[in-house]
């Protein structure tokens, strides 16, 4: 999609030949030891099957049967597999039932791990500002981290999230407090400075080029509902790219059921409240901007504050290293401590495809 194309276009070439040099995972494995997991998401037509043997170097670790009953990729994954220590290869052997054709397949995926540079980034014996200062240490060049004052001249950090918190009525999270004192920018993106957070809808009519009313007007082009959220959130990393967007908290959270706007997912219960106080956290671009995406963990329930910060450089970093560079490599992220995304279809029943979808723009959102 355009979004995605914009994105990557800003990640230096350099960077997306680095995460292709990662070496597969390697080490002799402890006998039973894994190294995170992943969940197989088959993307098929009602109606399609898929059944099969999934194996890891040689061995069979589970059983895969799935039938479809919507289209696309739901949130639930069909299966979860642990992923071995010094994982080489994934291999998928079975039976695939594709618009009434039926065959066999045998397919086998050599691993190439983000691991080796990804790991900082899910470091929890650190704080969240030294996971991300370790991040760009080791991906030298691809974003910036350098002590600020978050927009001192104006204000000092801690006097305008005090200010910010008055406004809003709420505390902010305590890792967006702690961010204040550091300038982010990953491309033309870049964390918002403490003394420049406003509401969503601020930054839409001050920043974005919206109005209250008229042909690019917020009355006719938000719902109610939405325009409350955008009204009572904080907007705290601008994207830049094909339009703009914003990753923002509200402090109220979700409304019991309320469409998470993800891609596909089709059939999903709807967003489930969290914890008092915690409020949601959500993604909104200018391509939609009346359906904020939330960001949701795999309960439906709006993720910790260090999640959505972490996804920012998830989704805007290590989304170049994703893309296999042949059809037989499968990337994989066993640093990750969320099972990792595995989109598996078919280019008809004898062809399955099998990659990693953890960190684009859409599939990250799951």
């Amino acid at each position: 999609m355009a979004q995605r194309r914009g994105i990557l276009a800003g990640v230096s070439a350099w960077l997306a030949a680095m995460f292709a040099g990662a070496p597969a995972t390697a080490g002799a494995a402890a006998q039973g030891a894994t190294a995170g997991r992943a969940g197989i998401h088959p993307w098929l037509q009602a109606g399609d099957s898929v059944e099969a043997d999934v194996g890891a170097d040689g061995k069979v670790v589970a059983r895969l049967e799935h039938r479809a009953v919507v289209e696309g990729l739901t949130k639930p994954p069909a299966l979860v597999i642990p992923l071995p220590l010094g994982l080489q290869r994934v291999r998928l052997r079975g039976k695939a039932t594709i618009q009434g054709a039926a065959a066999s397949f045998d397919q086998t995926w050599k691993v190439r791990d983000l691991a080796p540079y990804s790991a900082p980034l899910y470091d929890q014996s650190k704080p969240l500002v030294e996971r991300i200062r370790g991040l760009a240490a080791r991906l030298e060049g691809a974003f910036t981290i350098q002590p600020g004052d978050g927009g001192a001249r104006k204000k000092p950090a801690k006097a305008a999230f005090a200010d910010l918190e008055k406004s809003l009525g709420a505390v902010l999270p305590a890792p967006v407090k702690a961010l204040g004192d550091w300038q982010i920018k990953v491309d033309h993106s870049s964390f918002v400075p403490a003394a420049d957070m406003r509401s969503v809808t601020a930054m839409l009519l001050a920043e974005w080029g919206y109005t209250p009313t008229g042909k690019l007007g917020l009355d006719t082009m938000l719902s109610p509902a939405v325009r409350a959220r955008y009204d009572r959130s904080v907007g705290v990393f601008l994207e830049v790219g094909d339009g703009l967007g914003t990753l923002a908290w509200d402090p109220a959270g979700v409304t019991a059921g309320e469409p998470p706007n993800t891609a596909n997912d089709k059939g999903n219960p709807g967003a489930r409240q969290g914890p008092a106080g915690e409020g949601v956290w959500y993604w909104v671009h200018q391509e939609h901007i009346d359906e904020p995406v939330l960001l949701l963990d795999d309960d439906y329930r709006p993720r910790t504050a260090e999640a959505a910060l972490t996804h920012v450089f998830q989704r805007f970093v290590l989304s170049a290293g994703e893309t296999a560079e042949t059809d037989d490599e499968l990337v994989l992220d066993t640093a990750n401590p969320r099972a990792n995304l595995l989109q598996l279809s078919f280019d008809g029943p004898r062809k399955p495809r099998l990659r990693l979808r953890s960190y684009d723009h859409h599939y990250s959102m799951y």
